[in-house]
């Protein structure tokens, strides 16, 4: 059988307290008895299952549901005072008590239950089994805290061993984040060394590629300034070569007649290079070397006679 002790301040009397003794089996919806005592005298009742179900449609109230509600009403404690209320009255007519219940809301308050108590006879044993309990469950209290207080000492060792552990992993992981950390250094550094290195050395590798293109400018530069030269020098020689071979045919008309066309080289260059001054000259100049080579056979011919 299952038990629950509590303390209550009946609205009828609330200088007098009151220990409230539940008792029931397996559940309290199936019934349960009520003991009321002053620490002098003692009264009990009992509540049936059947008073259970027609309490709960009396306050129109699933029987579930009213049930949870009794168990927080009768077993919660001290803390239910701002929740619930309960009072102690007699009846007039007969040697019975009416013990009721009832849950407090904002503005109003609604009746839960209430059981007839009757007056024990004898109300020490009452008191005995009261007392008794208490001290059954202060024992079992004190047993437990005893063993509470084991399971955190233990717990307490454990979490200082744990504590000392992760001292260890923690100092561990910094030595070995600091020597990976150097030796990574060590690494960036090469290579960021190697990197310059190779950036110096496409540096130079694109220097010398442009000095090559600006010297292969410069060389195709000459070329094409010296062949222009040449080309020049070529025209040039060969306009003085012209002028001076049609000189040379003009003065020397006996030589030039004996001489083979095949063999003469001014003729070949005459051939090679086209110009169109010396051509002028010798349209103009014409006429006069016919008239000089008719006057010439004339001046012979006087001399001989």
């Amino acid at each position: 059988m299952e038990r629950h002790i509590c303390r209550i301040w009946p609205l009828s009397s609330l200088d007098t307290v009151y220990y409230l003794q539940m008792s029931w089996e397996k559940d309290l919806g199936n019934g349960f008895i009520v003991t009321l005592c002053n620490g002098e005298q003692a009264w009990s009742g009992r509540v049936s299952s059947n008073q259970v179900t027609m309490e709960a449609k009396e306050a129109e109230m699933v029987r579930e549901k009213y049930v949870d509600e009794l168990r927080r009403a009768l077993t919660m404690g001290e803390d239910r005072t701002k929740s619930y209320s309960f009072d102690f009255l007699k009846d007039s007519d007969k040697e019975v008590f009416h013990f009721s219940y009832e849950k407090l809301l904002q503005d109003i308050s609604f009746k839960l239950g209430s059981v007839e108590l009757r007056k024990v006879s004898d109300s020490t044993e009452v008191i005995k089994e009261l007392i008794n309990y208490v001290l059954h469950c202060n024992a079992k209290l004190r047993d437990k805290n005893e063993h509470l207080q084991q399971e955190n000492k233990r717990l307490s060792c454990d979490r200082n061993d744990s504590l000392k552990e992760l001292e260890k992993y923690v100092k561990a992981k910094e030595e070995l984040e600091q020597d990976l950390y150097s030796r990574f250094i060590l690494v960036l550094n090469e290579k960021k060394a190697k990197i310059r290195s190779l950036q110096e050395n496409v540096k130079c590798i694109d220097e010398q590629a442009e000095l090559r293109s600006q010297s292969r400018t410069v060389v195709a530069t000459r070329q094409e300034t010296s062949v222009v030269e040449e080309d020049f020098d070529c025209s040039t020689d060969e306009e003085n070569k012209g002028h001076t071979s049609e000189n040379r045919i003009w003065s020397q008309p006996s030589k030039s007649a004996n001489v083979p066309p095949q063999n003469n080289p001014i003729d070949s260059s005459l051939h090679d290079v086209v110009d169109i001054a010396p051509s002028r000259k010798r349209r103009h100049r014409l006429p006069q070397q016919k008239n000089e080579v008719a006057e010439t056979p004339k001046g012979s011919e006087e001399k001989s006679q």
